[in-house]
Order: C-alpha cells, then sequence, then structure tokens
C-alpha cells in the first residue's frame, strides 16, 4: 500500500519533498509563496474511505456512467490533468462525458480560432468547450479605466485547481452551469439530465468538503456555492428550492470570518455572497446578518460597492423598523408620530443616497430613441431615452441603487397609507399624506424608467458610444447572458404588484423579462419578485 504524503498542498502538486515545517513549509517561503496547509489527521486516517464516494456518484447517476481512461494524459481544465499524477489512483466517475455520437452535434465556441487545424492532443473536450462558453457568457473582468470590479472574475483562475480533494464541490457546480446553459442552447434534455446529475454531484461533494471538523470554508467552497446559486436561480423550477444557497452563503461568511476580506480573491468572494445575500433580504423583507455591520464597517465609505451595501443595508434595517411600527399602529401600540418619524427617517436615508451619487464619475450619457438609427423590431427599446455608461457593471450599480430606493419609497408608502387609515376622513394632515404618497408613487416610476433605459446596454443592442449592435454581421453581444442576470433582480421588482409603478411599466418589464429568459436559458418563471 502506497504512503499517502503528508506534505503541504503546494510540494504535493509540484511532486517535491516538503519539510512540512510550521506555519509554512521552507520550500513557499524560498519561493514567496503562501503554503496552503497540510492533510489533516482524519483525511489520512479515512483515506480509504474515499470508495464510498464513488459509490455514492455510481447510485446517483441518470444514465450509465462514464470512467476516466487511465491513459488519458490530455490537458485538460475539467479533467485530472499530470500535476495531480502521484495522487493514489482513484477511477472517478464523469456523468457530463458527452457520448461520441453527441458531441459533434453540438453547437460550441470555436476555440482557437486563429489556426487552420487542432491537433488532436491540444483539441479541448466537448466537456472543456462547454465550460469555456459558460465562462465567456458570465465572466467580467475588471476595468481599471471604469473602476468595474467584475463579476466572477477569479473563477477561471479557481477552476484550473478543482481537480484537488476538496475542490471537486466547484468543478461539479460549473459543469452543472454549464450543460444546464448549453442544454437551452440544444433544447437538450440529454444535457439537462447531466446538468442536474452534476449539480447532485456539487451539493454532495460540498458537503464532504464543509463537513470536516474545524475546517474553515475555502475560496472554493464559497466559489462552489456562488455558481450553484446562479444554477438554482435559472434552472431550478421548484420556488421551495429557491434561496437555499443564499442561506449557505451566509453561512460560509460567517465561518470564514472578518479576515477574509484581506486579499484580492477574498474580498472578490466576500463581494459577490453579501451583495447576493442582501438583495434577497432586500426583496423579501429578510432582517440583515448581524455581522454585516461589523463586516460592512471594516470597509471605506468612499468605494461605491461598499456605499451602496451600506445604503442597502440602512434601508433594510429601517424598512424593518418601519413594518413593525405598522403592525404596532394596527394593534393600537403605536402612534401617528411614530410612523411618520419612519417615513422621515427613510426619506432622510434616500436624500442621502441620491446626493452622493451627483460626482462626475457617476455621470452618464443620456439619448433620445428618436435621434439614434431604428432598431429592430425584437429589440426596440422600451423607454424614450437610452442611457450609456461607462460599462456593464456600473450600469448595474445604478440599477441597484434605484431599486434600493423603489423599495425604500414603497415603504414610505405603505406607512404613510397606514397613517390615512387610522385619521378621520376630515383631519387636515390628510392633505398632506396625500401629497407625500403622490411624491413617493412619483419617484417610484422615475426610478422604473431610468431602469428600463439601462436595458439596450445592457443587453449589447448599443455600446458605450452608442453604436447599434448588428447581430447578422458579427453575432449576438458577448454580454447577453451576464446582462441579463444583472437586469434579472431590477426588472422583477418593476413588474411585481406589490409595487408603484405604472401598467405600462409592469408591461415594459415583463418584456425585458421574456429576453432575460431567452439569454440565459432560464426554465420557468420565478414568482412575484425574484430572489437574486
Amino acid at each position: 500500500m502506497s504512503r499517502l504524503s503528508r506534505g503541504c498542498l503546494r510540494c504535493r502538486q509540484r511532486r517535491v519533498k516538503c519539510d512540512e515545517g510550521r506555519p509554512a513549509c521552507r520550500r513557499c517561503v524560498n519561493r514567496n509563496e503562501a503554503c496552503e496547509g497540510y492533510r489533516d489527521e482524519a483525511s489520512i486516517v479515512f483515506r480509504h474511505e474515499r470508495k464510498k464516494v464513488v459509490e455514492r456518484a455510481n447510485a446517483m447517476a441518470i444514465s450509465p456512467a462514464t470512467t476516466a481512461s487511465r491513459s488519458s494524459r490530455r490537458r485538460s481544465r475539467s479533467t485530472d490533468n499530470g500535476s495531480y499524477r502521484s495522487r493514489p489512483s482513484i477511477t472517478f466517475i464523469y456523468p457530463s462525458k458527452l457520448t461520441a455520437e453527441r458531441a459533434p452535434g453540438l453547437r460550441l465556441p470555436e476555440r482557437f480560432p486563429w489556426t487552420n487545424t487542432i491537433p488532436d492532443h491540444l483539441r479541448p473536450t466537448p466537456e472543456d468547450d462547454a465550460v469555456n462558453r459558460f465562462m465567456d457568457k458570465y465572466v467580467l473582468y475588471p476595468c481599471n479605466e471604469t473602476s468595474s470590479p467584475g463579476f466572477l472574475e477569479h473563477l477561471p483562475c479557481l477552476f484550473k485547481d478543482v481537480n484537488v480533494e476538496g475542490r471537486f464541490a466547484l468543478r461539479w457546480a460549473v459543469r452543472a452551469a454549464a450543460f444546464a446553459d448549453l442544454s437551452k442552447a440544444e433544447n437538450s434534455d440529454a444535457l439537462e439530465a447531466k446538468a442536474f446529475h452534476c449539480y447532485g454531484l456539487s451539493l454532495s461533494a460540498l458537503s464532504e468538503s464543509l463537513k470536516a471538523v474545524g475546517k474553515v470554508p475555502d475560496d472554493y467552497d464559497l466559489m462552489a456555492v456562488v455558481i450553484l446559486d446562479i444554477f438554482e436561480t435559472f434552472f431550478i423550477d421548484n420556488p421551495a428550492m429557491r434561496g437555499a444557497h443564499a442561506q449557505g452563503m451566509a453561512q460560509i461568511l460567517r465561518l470564514r470570518g472578518s479576515d477574509q476580506i484581506y486579499s484580492p480573491r477574498g474580498w472578490s468572494l466576500f463581494r459577490l455572497a453579501h451583495h447576493r445575500i442582501q438583495k434577497q433580504q432586500l426583496a423579501f423583507n429578510i432582517k440583515p446578518l448581524d455581522e454585516s455591520d461589523h463586516w460592512i464597517g471594516q470597509l471605506k465609505d468612499d468605494m461605491p460597492f461598499v456605499r451602496l451595501e451600506k445604503d442597502s443595508l440602512y434601508i433594510s434595517k429601517t424598512c424593518g423598523r418601519a413594518r413593525a411600527l405598522q403592525d404596532a399602529l394596527a394593534s393600537g401600540s403605536s402612534s401617528i408620530s411614530e410612523i411618520l418619524d419612519i417615513v422621515h427617517e427613510l426619506m432622510k436615508l434616500d436624500n442621502e443616497a441620491v446626493s452622493w451619487r451627483q460626482k462626475p464619475e457617476w455621470s452618464y450619457k443620456v439619448l433620445n430613441v428618436c435621434d439614434l438609427p431604428p432598431f429592430s423590431p425584437s429589440i426596440r427599446p422600451l423607454a424614450s431615452t437610452i442611457q450609456l455608461h461607462p460599462d456593464l457593471w456600473i450600469a448595474y450599480e445604478w440599477n441597484y441603487h434605484r431599486v434600493a430606493r423603489i423599495i425604500a419609497h414603497q415603504q414610505i408608502l405603505k406607512c404613510l397609507k397606514a397613517a390615512m387609515e387610522s385619521l378621520s376622513p376630515d383631519d387636515v394632515a390628510n392633505e398632506t399624506l396625500q401629497f407625500l404618497i403622490e411624491q413617493s408613487t412619483g419617484t417610484i416610476r422615475v426610478l422604473a424608467d431610468e431602469v428600463l433605459s439601462t436595458v439596450p446596454q445592457s443587453f449589447g443592442d448599443i455600446d458605450n458610444l452608442g453604436r447599434l449592435h448588428d447581430d447578422h454581421k458579427v453575432g449576438p453581444p458577448r454580454c447577453r447572458g451576464i446582462g441579463g442576470y444583472l437586469l434579472l433582480w431590477p426588472i422583477k421588482i418593476i413588474k411585481a404588484e406589490q409595487f408603484a409603478t405604472t401598467p405600462e411599466q409592469k408591461h415594459k418589464g415583463q418584456t425585458v423579462f421574456e429576453r432575460i429568459r431567452e439569454y440565459t436559458g432560464m426554465k420557468s418563471h420565478l414568482g412575484s419578485l425574484s430572489i437574486i
């Protein structure tokens, strides 16, 4: 029986002897690299239990499983490669392997378009091409010129190292999302089945990774949950199952602690996860996390993302207090003056949220649709103007800001209406309350129009310089998938019945929602409110 190395992860990957120094080995120190630690005793004692993982995967198989060829040494992002040949040999089940008959018929992106032919030993597998297609569609890289922080920008780098024990959850999560997205384009039930099989394997692998006693979830665990959440948003048609991964993100952030923001990748993953959690809290009137104050308090106020998160956190907390006061007013244990105090507090928060955006770096162009060349009927703008932002992410940050304000003003309306119901019809205060109701209603509708005016750029129908995109000449814009994902929450708020948008705006929101369904592969109606 072969001896299991006790060296650090870096040395095992390089197949070199490790001195097992604590807290870091000498080789990693000399290379000025982070020593990523050692196996725990449990993983050594129970190393032969991995057979049970294989048996579980076999039991979950939807179709006859195919095993990885032991003789294959193809360099691949999504199969074991030579970097890990020193590990004990294990036959893994690959449910996402495509049959030789099915693979040639898939409409996958052309790899290496600058070459005439690709040698067989360098040709990416169909599985790799599907993953590449998903990343091309949803990864948004940072841009220094526009201060865009990016979206899933660390996923390609993390995915290169997923064939290491403890990281399989991310491998299966990305494959699940990639095959689910491809299944929509191909209208393939077989691809959908493979996607859900990978989804199940990812959940199982994540459970195995997190159950180790004393383990702090790493970047691979958190990114896996982020990808599972994207899969859940687009492809799970059972409303009872939606939102589960957002709660998982919250628990992982707690376990990772406050130190997670002190590295670029840790900060990026924190930003993704906390933002997702906070959107769910705003959308469903959920109490904010107790730890959010501490986490956000560690960050600089002058950073746009930080300020957005702080404003949203304050709005969420104040709306929670407003709901409690409304209930108290209905039961007779609160007064109208307390309701009006909370209304004024929400209005003050709204004014502060507006004022800090009045800076040159947040400026954008506004074009009149009537001054532009005609759009094709299927992508005709739904607002009379089009906003052109420096990039897609900044357009989204504006929309997130607007939706948080819409939620705040909707809460103001509820408070004002509750106050009016407790007054007699001839009370002089009714006139003031009615004026405030009309003011907040008007603000909600202006904000909804502003969101709709960002749709053409978000979908890539027009670029940031005002040039119309021609699908017939250059194909569909690369940003349509990520643009649809970023628009989903604002659009669902606009079209939801409980918000004071006009019937025309709700209809326009539904029109945009259908385009989101088309571009992202969403399989079912997600209900009256998005939980992204």
